[in-house]
């Protein structure tokens, strides 16, 4: 599993960094675990893994959320 740190990115740094790491996770096809503060919104990301079909699980009040590969 990968693991990608957004605590220290804003909007909209934070969503190019998550897209960048998503691209390498989709390269090695691995799950991946991204980690940031519990206060930041995480709505871009959650509509544009919708959006794409992604099965992700986001714990907001710890900060996680992991992005499985494997599209539906």
């Amino acid at each position: 599993m990968l693991e990608q740190d957004l605590r220290g990115f804003k909007c909209p740094q934070q969503f190019i960094q998550f897209k960048l790491a998503l691209r390498e996770a989709l390269k090695t096809a691995q799950t991946i675990k991204f980690t940031f503060l519990a206060h930041q919104s995480t709505r871009d990301i959650e509509r544009f893994l919708q959006k794409n079909h992604y099965c992700y699980k986001l714990e907001q009040q710890h900060g996680l959320l992991i992005v499985e590969l494997n599209r539906v």
